[in-house]
């Protein structure tokens, strides 16, 4: 209930939205997987991101979902990642999987002039600290 109230704050209507990521069209692949496993995949109209997350991701999530939603309302130009949906799905294999939906900050009309590849966690992630390194 919580998520689609957020489609609903965010102006995504229910019908566009199982289109983009359940309709005909196929999902696109988006690179390899990185270090945490998970596949990323773009949506057709690349209105959506959509993540394959672990159960202990999703847990994670639901905990933080009261504190997002009320963050959301509050700040509604926020420029946090907009969540829309967590979904699990088993397929006839019977391997269950869960994945969460984003919205594709890149799909804008606002010019993008900077990039950056921010990761979400520094567990199991180093670098030199040495001055040298740390030139931009």
């Amino acid at each position: 209930m919580v998520l689609r109230n957020l489609r609903e704050m965010f102006k995504i209507d229910a019908a566009d939205y199982m289109m983009s990521i359940c309709g005909n069209d196929a999902l696109r692949v988006l690179s390899s997987p990185g270090k945490s496993g998970s596949m990323f995949f773009l949506s057709q109209d690349d209105r959506f991101m959509i993540k394959t997350t672990r159960e202990s991701e999703v847990k994670v999530l639901l905990r933080m979902l009261p504190d997002y939603h009320h963050h959301v309302r509050t700040y509604e130009n926020t420029l946090i990642t907009k969540f829309f949906g967590l979904h699990r799905i088993k397929p006839s294999s019977g391997q269950k999987f869960r994945f969460v939906v984003m919205g594709n900050m890149f799909c804008t009309e606002l010019r993008i002039h900077r990039r950056f590849d921010l990761k979400g966690s520094s567990l199991g992630r180093s670098t030199d600290k040495s001055p040298t390194s740390l030139k931009v």
